[in-house]
């Protein structure tokens, strides 16, 4: 057994000492010595290969992002006869959206799909105003975005800067995800819908699953359209997808 090995299987045992005064073949040692030697195994250690694999991703599971159904692949198919998933993702990269966007979601934990919304939301236009009075990348309506932080008054619109706005999307979003236990499905229809109006439909149809609820057209058909421009883009324009993100957070897979 080489000496990498037996270092592991002696550390894992509570045996350190033993291991390290085999190879060591030292009467004495003081404790300062000691000390450095520890701490030189532990820094070096037997290999220098990182801890995983390469790539490899640490956020949950990811099947959610992945699934198909009749819903998703009538809009695949829309969606990859147009141009509007590229479009979007071009003007992401040309400014550097997703760089910045991978690394807000990344510190608050969320799915870095999620960092795609303004595909769906906005196409990543800062200036974005829809006829609801939704405005920005991320579409916050007046009362969502003071209650998330952001000024919205005669003088300034916080939901126009879009550096503000991602925060504060990631604070609305981690909430979401919170309150429906990490339920993507339903927390994006919350995104679209209101927590109040998904939460009554719930609770009045006895399901939590998404894809039994009876919504409202705009909201029922906020999740297939999302998940399947993340299809669309992961298949058709893998160079973008992901683009500028965290390697071992982001993997695609």
């Amino acid at each position: 057994m080489s000496y990498c090995r037996r270092y592991i299987l002696l550390r894992n045992n509570g045996h350190l000492q033993l291991f390290l005064n085999q190879i060591f073949i030292i009467p004495k040692i003081n404790k300062c010595h000691w000390l450095l030697i520890v701490f030189a195994i532990i820094l070096v250690g037997c290999s220098t290969k990182p801890i995983g694999p390469h790539g490899e991703r640490q956020f949950g599971n990811t099947l959610i992002w992945k699934q198909s159904n009749p819903r998703i692949i009538k809009y695949v198919q829309v969606y990859s006869n147009n141009k509007h998933v590229k479009t979007c993702l071009d003007r992401a990269t040309n400014s550097r959206y997703l760089h910045y966007i991978h690394r807000v979601f990344y510190k608050y934990d969320l799915p870095p799909e999620l960092a795609h919304l303004p595909i769906l939301e906005s196409c990543f236009d800062k200036r974005a105003v829809s006829w609801t009075g939704a405005r920005g990348m991320w579409q916050f309506t007046k009362a969502t975005a003071k209650d998330f932080g952001l000024r919205v008054n005669l003088l300034s619109d916080d939901r126009l800067n879009w550096k503000k706005s991602t925060h504060s999307a990631a604070r609305y979003l981690k909430k979401l995800g919170k309150m429906f236990d990490n339920n993507w499905e339903l927390a994006l229809a919350s995104y679209n819908g209101g927590q109040g109006y998904m939460s009554r439909q719930i609770k009045s149809q006895g399901t939590r699953n998404f894809w039994e609820l009876e919504l409202r057209k705009e909201t029922r058909e906020y999740v297939p359209k999302f998940l399947a421009m993340l299809s669309v883009a992961r298949k058709r324009y893998p160079e973008l997808y992901f683009q500028g993100s965290p390697r071992a957070w982001a993997k695609s897979g």
